[in-house]
């Protein structure tokens, strides 16, 4: 019952009273849950750990839009709504990675929505039906591994041409766009060798064509770059990177326009069942509201450390857009707030690296970024061990590349660690 003081029940003191006549199994299985305590005065967006929602009437369940937990949950839906903010678009889809992004916006680019078709309409949509019809991806030779590996390895077998070309050379991408391009995909900054890409200047080439442009933006996160301001139709992010920052958990998201979110809701991830779970999504709400000062942190102590290193003797090569030296450095000023905690620098031998990686102290050696730890990674031998040497050559990826993310310690601290280990190279 309400206390003396005059303040109202809350819902689960004004709903105890109906368990009084259950036994005592029922109790346990429904007692204080059903229906849930209010939270609408919450300071932060719970964890619903429900895998579906059920109502009193048919009538009262047709009236809301949730129904089962692989469509929506509202610490999801709290999450979806806060990404779509951040990067100015009308909807966003979180998911269980970044690659499950990747794959649903593409999917919902490269074929149809399709309900209630019979088999013989379904035999025509088959690749095998249109032989001289056969829709292509556009990407950028160098790309994030596992995106690398889904388009060359995995959308060829589904009819899909793929062409890797050089997406900082527009007469390159020009070229390879044509009527039949459904997507010109981009990675900017692109993992792991730090290229920058033009974004306006390729979604026009494309768009042109009749085609879709879609935006990797993991390594800037929308603290720093909005691709749908840029012209991105599709904006993809794997929030186990820099928005979570915390290094505790997986996810991804697609962020656009709203219908096109409905479609992949209510189709692609309802079909192919890439869910994100409340407790994931709890954990990157939590992550992303420091998201701001955190790669502003980043970015200053990149660009320390890139100057650093850029100077040091047994340095061969650095990479990073906010160096001046960088040939996108311009493009990079033009569509990023700030330049981004990751690095790319290569060593004069791959001995010199492996004595390097082996002496570091503070750095730790892992893959992935965008953690509050440094993280450094030999390409050759982890996130690219898996590639032939000919596409290692194709993606500029060095026998000597090493990529850095570049975390929130002393920035001191951290150029101490670098001097000391390539003291022993």
């Amino acid at each position: 019952m309400a206390r003396e003081t005059g303040k109202k029940a809350s819902g689960q003191e004004k709903d105890a009273s109906r368990w009084d006549d259950a036994r005592f199994d029922t109790k346990l299985a429904r007692a204080g849950e059903d229906p849930y305590p209010e939270t609408e005065f919450s300071l932060r967006v719970p964890i619903y750990a429900t895998k579906s929602y059920t109502y009193p009437t048919l009538t009262e369940m047709l009236q809301h839009h949730y129904y089962y937990a692989r469509t929506e949950n509202p610490t999801l839906s709290a999450l979806d709504q806060k990404l779509a903010l951040l990067h100015g678009g009308e909807a966003a889809l979180s998911v269980a990675s970044g690659m499950a992004a990747v794959h649903l916006a593409c999917s919902s680019v490269l074929q149809q929505r399709l309900e209630r078709v019979k088999p013989e309409k379904m035999k025509r949509l088959m690749p095998q039906a249109s032989p001289g019809d056969v829709p292509n991806i556009v990407m950028h030779t160098n790309q994030y591994t596992g995106i690398y590996r889904l388009c060359t390895r995995i959308y060829p077998q589904m009819g899909i041409d793929v062409r890797p070309v050089d997406l900082r050379d527009l007469d390159a991408v020009r070229q390879a766009v044509d009527a039949r391009t459904r997507i010109l995909f981009i990675e900017s900054p692109a993992n792991p060798t730090v290229d920058v890409i033009d974004i306006q200047a390729c979604a026009d080439v494309v768009h042109a064509a009749g085609g879709k442009c879609i935006v990797d933006n993991t390594w800037a996160s929308p603290a720093l770059q909005r691709p749908l301001e840029h012209g991105a139709d599709l904006v993809v992010e794997s929030l186990t990177k820099y928005i979570n920052g915390h290094g505790d958990c997986l996810g991804g998201a697609i962020i656009g326009p709203a219908g096109t979110m409905q479609d992949i809701r209510y189709f692609w991830l309802e079909t192919q069942g890439a869910v994100m779970s409340p407790f994931s999504a709890w954990l990157v709400l939590r992550g992303m509201r420091t998201l701001g000062m955190r790669m502003d942190r980043h970015s200053a102590n990149a660009m320390a450390i890139a100057r650093h290193l850029e100077k040091h003797p047994k340095v061969t090569r650095v990479v990073y857009p906010g160096l001046e030296s960088h040939p996108g450095h311009a493009i990079a000023k033009r569509q990023m707030k700030a330049f981004g905690g990751m690095i790319s620098f290569e060593l004069a031998s791959e001995a010199a690296c492996r004595a390097f990686m082996d002496s570091m102290k503070l750095i730790k050696v892992g893959v992935s970024l965008g953690d509050t730890t440094s993280l450094m990674e030999y390409t050759a031998y982890m996130t690219g061990i898996d590639l032939a040497p000919w596409e290692r050559k194709n993606m500029r990826i060095s026998a000597t590349h090493l990529r850095f993310s570049v975390g929130l310690e002393d920035p001191a601290d951290i150029i101490d660690d670098l001097n000391q280990a390539l003291e022993k190279t």
